[in-house]
């Protein structure tokens, strides 16, 4: 493993243009004058509006490499890691934008003063997208993820993997063995792992600007991919952790201790089509998409039981 002190900044990428991300961070590093590089790796996109990037790689401190086929966001990252030469490793999502001048030089600090575990944290747009099919992502994104000025005191919010930075050696103990298919909680998962090896995770206001807001079916659909993986999640983890680090499913135990579940599921089925058509509106409401996220889990947890 290559200890040697400097920032390698790993880019896991599918079916996204990143020129522009690449060109800001490359330029920033560049003024910086430290010890850095850029890795890209593309995981198998299948889609033309990407044909451009390889040629990133011409930028000095930057290379290229790519999956043949799809093999998930997890392991995209382990073979990032594997290529990294640096102590320090950034992990950016591909549609991040980057937001400030400084950006780099926030974390090259951080390097320096050999932090372990550090996250940046996103922000989204001030103004709501003039597409009503893109309020329900950035209403959610705006409300529950949006990084607040400053250092978070205390515990800090929950650990995203979008934009944050990790000791190789760090990163390397993670037991990646979980198969999380398609969409969400990896970050959960590793959010877990760090805990219970007692590592703190430092906030910092140094967000990256989330690019690509989705549509609210295509937002909906992965919502109901990540509590699918929520489950798998417990089954590893347990459900005393996952409630630790997951709001979502602290609910569902509270619903499923009282024994209200086919109650509740009764209950929201008489609404679901309401739900539904206001999370499809210019005015999508964050208690009704709570509503059906908890509707959805507690049924895909029921139909787990029975098979």
């Amino acid at each position: 493993m290559n200890n040697t002190v400097g920032l390698s900044i790993l880019i896991p990428v599918y079916n996204y243009d990143i020129t522009s991300l690449v060109r800001v961070l490359a330029a920033q590093l560049t003024r910086t004058g430290k010890k850095g590089e850029i890795i890209l790796l593309d995981d198998g996109s299948d889609n033309t509006i990407i044909s451009g990037n390889p040629s990133l790689q011409t930028i000095p401190l930057v290379s290229y490499h790519q999956h043949q086929k799809n093999e998930g966001r997890m392991a995209s990252r382990q073979k990032l890691a594997g290529l990294a030469r640096y102590a320090h490793l950034l992990f950016l999502d591909c549609d991040s934008v980057i937001s400030k001048d400084d950006f780099l030089a926030a974390y090259f600090e951080l390097v320096e003063q050999n932090v372990d575990l550090a996250s940046g944290g996103r922000i989204y747009p001030a103004v709501a997208p003039a597409e009503c099919e893109l309020r329900l992502h950035w209403k959610y994104g705006t409300k529950r993820e949006n990084m607040k000025t400053g250092r978070v005191p205390g515990k800090g919010p929950a650990f995203m993997s979008n934009n944050f930075l990790v000791k190789r050696e760090l990163f390397d103990q993670l037991d990646n063995s979980l198969q999380l298919p398609g969409y969400g909680h990896e970050d959960s998962w590793w959010g877990i792992q760090f805990e219970q090896a007692g590592v703190r995770c430092v906030h910092i206001y140094n967000p990256v600007l989330h690019g690509a807001l989705e549509k609210a079916t295509i937002f909906l659909t992965k919502t109901e991919q990540a509590l699918d993986n929520l489950l798998l999640l417990e089954k590893k983890a347990g459900k005393l952790l996952v409630s630790r680090h997951v709001r979502i499913f602290r609910w569902y135990g509270r619903v499923k201790r009282s024994g209200l579940s086919r109650l509740y599921l009764f209950i929201e089925k008489r609404f679901h089509n309401y739900f539904r058509e206001n999370l499809l509106s210019c005015r999508p409401r964050l208690l009704f998409f709570d509503c059906y996220r908890l509707a959805v889990l507690i049924r895909m947890a029921r139909a787990k039981s029975t098979v």
